[in-house]
């Protein structure tokens, strides 16, 4: 193996000299809690130098001039890049050999099993914890530091040819940064590969939160919960927060039937106890009310408590992960900001002389469905502006769009999400209810089934399709809008993949498309930074003389991103503004 190891100004100048020949730079980094120690660089072919920070006190600076017009390529890069965002280190674009991993489908993408997966050999990781720290490195440090950017050269061009074997072309896409430095084709590999930077961003910046009101509201639940408990016990001799004690007082004194695990322990969920709050009995329905209430609060105290022990000073430094699921959807820990409930989320604050933008798709799956199948009678309604859940409510009861109810169109609301992805009338009834606080009966959520799929034929069709290919083959091979390739094995599987994986495609697109905005639209690289990403909604931290700008900047980059991915159908966004994560 051929490297160099670079401790000295000279030989960095050399090594910049070499490095700047080349568009793209293989790179990885060794790093203390606080510094990076040696940034590991090649190009395709040649010499890997191995830069040592400690000794070469200009090498921020050399590599951050020379990387602003390079793509870089790395594993597990949202790592390496928070690092080097800390010396202002940006580069132009990037490739993530970890999220090619996942693309292609494998699970075990650490560098060593991705190495070991394409080549049959295993990689030496021995020196991965080693004491980085150490005034002398060792030979043995350095060597094993050099052959992870080796390794880098060779997962790079296999990963490529995956992920282009199929590509569906979206012209526009291919003028991306990625697509001109890589030469990737498969628009879903161009948005995710120039995402990891986007969500390294986001990572290091944080987000605000009012630790005072925080701390207030955690005392306020306490004393409520343990209220409620008390107040529990005094009436029915049990504890609350047993779901063995409860399950065993419900059958005994209350006379239920209640479902049971394999190993025969009674289940106390809140999906069976919820089914019981509309009892003829009310002592049924007090118990169980007070239990739900219980757990609700409960949740509550454990999401404030977790967001206060992952705090540093008044903000959160939250990970995401990129491709939290199957479908490509991100999931977030440490705290997960993803799931703070609605009634929370005021805690999350912009910090002063800033305010929150706060951004969502309207009705996105419902669009992408419509779009993803081609349902030319939902694809009508929903580019004439009519309310689509009006429309459901009005075919169901009858009456004239402008005469249906609050609670009707609620009805056809939850009714219009879930039958979208075929869910039977006894979960759609306990999905009314959970989600949309509407009761729906058994023979309700028969009547909605019915009338949908009589209706929306181009759904009805695709349903019918995915099952009669799953009893042919036992799966189904499918693709998101952007071509991310995925095999489901059961119909709810099989429905929801490619809606909920090209949902993550055009919020990530939709990223994509506002950094670069706000790049060309303002010099001033701080006036604005997304800091929360869920599902379908976008929350940006902007100066507040800016707040109209960005709005307009990030309510066009969201539609741009629908118009470049949905073809028959239009896509609105919402957009509100607020000192707090409110709307």
């Amino acid at each position: 193996m051929n490297y160099l190891y670079v401790d000295k100004e000279p030989l960095l100048k050399e090594a910049i000299e070499h490095l700047s020949k080349g568009d793209i730079w293989f790179i990885d980094t060794e790093t203390t809690p606080r510094s990076i120690r040696l940034f590991q660089v090649a190009l395709e072919k040649g010499p890997v130098y191995v830069v040592d920070f400690w000794f070469v006190k200009e090498a921020p600076k050399f590599i951050k001039d020379a990387i602003v017009k390079k793509g870089i390529v790395g594993h597990n890069l949202k790592y390496d890049l928070k690092y080097l965002m800390k010396y202002d280190i940006h580069p132009y674009t990037t490739f993530d050999t970890m999220i090619g991993a996942q693309l292609i489908g494998l699970n075990r993408v650490s560098l060593a099993s991705v190495y070991n997966y394409f080549t049959g050999e295993p990689l030496d990781k021995k020196e991965q914890f080693s004491n980085w720290s150490s005034k002398e490195l060792t030979q043995s440090q350095i060597s094993y530091a050099a052959k992870d950017v080796e390794v880098l050269r060779l997962l790079y061009e296999k990963l490529k040819k995956e992920l282009d074997k199929e590509p569906i072309p979206i012209d526009i896409l291919r003028k991306s940064r990625v697509a001109k430095v890589f030469g990737l084709e498969s628009p879903y590999a161009i948005i995710e590969m120039g995402f990891v930077q986007e969500l390294a961003k986001i990572e290091h910046t944080g987000i605000g939160i009012d630790t005072k009101e925080i701390e207030l509201a955690k005392k306020d639940l306490q004393k409520k919960t343990q209220e409620l408990a008390m107040n529990f016990y005094i009436k029915y001799r049990i504890d609350i927060s047993s779901p063995k004690k409860l399950g065993e007082f419900l059958e005994r004194h209350m006379g239920l039937t209640l479902p049971r695990t394999e190993k025969e322990n009674i289940i106390t969920d809140d999906s069976v106890l919820v089914e019981y709050t509309e009892s003829k009995n009310p002592k049924i329905v007090d118990v169980v009310n007070s239990v739900l209430e219980f757990r609700k609060l409960h949740k509550l105290q454990e999401k404030l408590t977790e967001i206060l022990e992952h705090k540093e000073e008044d903000r959160i430094y939250p990970e995401f992960w990129q491709i939290g699921a199957i479908t490509g959807r991100m999931s977030s820990s440490r705290p997960n900001v993803q799931n703070i409930p609605r009634e929370l989320r005021g805690i999350l604050k912009a910090k002063e002389g800033h305010v929150f933008v706060i951004a969502d798709f309207s009705q996105i799956e419902l669009r992408i469905a419509a779009d993803y199948v081609k349902d030319e009678l939902m694809i009508s309604v929903i580019n004439k502006g009519e309310d689509l859940h009006r429309f459901t409510a009005s075919l169901i009861t009858g009456k004239p769009v402008e005469n249906i109810s609050k609670e009707e169109r609620q009805m056809a609301k939850a009714a219009n999400f879930g039958l979208i992805y075929g869910i039977s009338e006894r979960s759609l009834s306990l999905y009314a209810k959970n989600s949309y606080g509407v009761d729906m009966s058994l023979e309700d959520a028969k009547r909605f089934r019915e009338v949908f799929f009589s209706t929306f034929q181009g759904i009805k069709a695709w349903h019918e399709k995915i099952k009669k290919e799953l009893k042919a083959k036992g799966e189904v091979r499918l693709k998101t809008i952007g071509g991310k390739p995925m095999v489901a094995y059961s119909f709810t599987d099989a429905a929801n993949y490619p809606i909920q994986g090209t949902g993550a495609e055009l919020l990530k697109l939709s990223v994509l498309i506002f950094s670069q905005e706000l790049k060309r639209y303002f010099k001033d690289h701080d006036v604005a930074n997304v800091v929360n990403l869920i599902h379908d909604e976008i929350v940006v931290e902007a100066k507040k003389e800016y707040q109209e700008e960005v709005s307009k900047l990030l309510k066009s980059a969201m539609e741009k991103a629908g118009s470049m991915l949905l073809k028959d159908v239009k896509v609105e966004t919402e957009v509100s503004i607020n000192d707090r994560w409110t709307k």
